[in-house]
């Protein structure tokens, strides 16, 4: 697929050198052009280049329509917060570009998992969230094997360095609604409760003498 830029540039110089046999058929050219130079501007302007999914702008904007949908549709919904674990290690001890590699891979997975149903964005350095519509067969432990799979099909390729995520999940209530910004608090308190529990914990003696030095 072509590139963002690539397009804009492209619509562009198209636009500049819309050339035809009469006034009136030039005109519908620029106009058409025009149309997508906007379309092609506007997917810029929201999209994380890196992973392909939308960036914290974007999000905020899609994911607050469809709340505003929701409410009036009386349907229940639920946000995921998504930290990819480690990713400051990597980049500190490996370099940025295996970093890089593992944010694209997380979108990738994220995507691959969710399908199109489901609003993703990339909110921080390693931070992803998603929207998803809530139904009888869509429950957080779903979406989250559906997740853990794609992500174990991601490593299994051989992916470096593998891939792990932290997650935290929020419900909207259409009938208490919260603001995107309410959800993501939520979510990432969970997620950093479950990132929590994968640090094992620190031997006794090792404990006393962290103390004793910070004495």
């Amino acid at each position: 697929m072509e590139g963002d830029d690539a397009r804009v540039k492209r619509l562009l110089a198209q636009l500049l050198q819309c050339r035809s046999r009469s006034s009136n058929d030039r005109i519908q050219e620029q106009v058409a052009a025009l149309e997508d130079l906007f379309y092609a501007m506007r997917t810029l302007a929201v999209t994380d280049e890196l992973t392909g999914v939308y960036n914290r702008r974007g999000f905020d904007w899609v994911a607050s329509r469809l709340l505003r949908h929701l409410c009036r549709e009386r349907r229940g919904a639920l946000l995921m917060y998504v930290d990819i674990d480690n990713l400051k290690i990597i980049n500190d001890s490996v370099g940025h570009a295996a970093g890089d590699r593992l944010l694209a891979a997380a979108g990738k997975v994220l995507r691959t998992a969710c399908g199109d149903g489901a609003i993703i964005g990339r909110i921080g350095g390693d931070e992803f969230a998603l929207l998803a519509r809530q139904t009888g067969a869509e429950t957080h432990s779903m979406l989250r094997t559906r997740i853990h799979s794609a992500i174990d099909d991601c490593n299994a390729t051989g992916q470096a360095p593998p891939l792990s995520m932290s997650i935290g999940v929020a419900d909207f209530d259409p009938l208490r609604p919260a603001s995107v910004l309410a959800l993501l608090d939520q979510a990432d308190r969970a997620m950093y409760a479950e990132k929590f529990r994968k640090v094992p914990p620190v031997p006794a003696p090792a404990r006393f003498a962290l103390a004793a030095s910070a004495g």
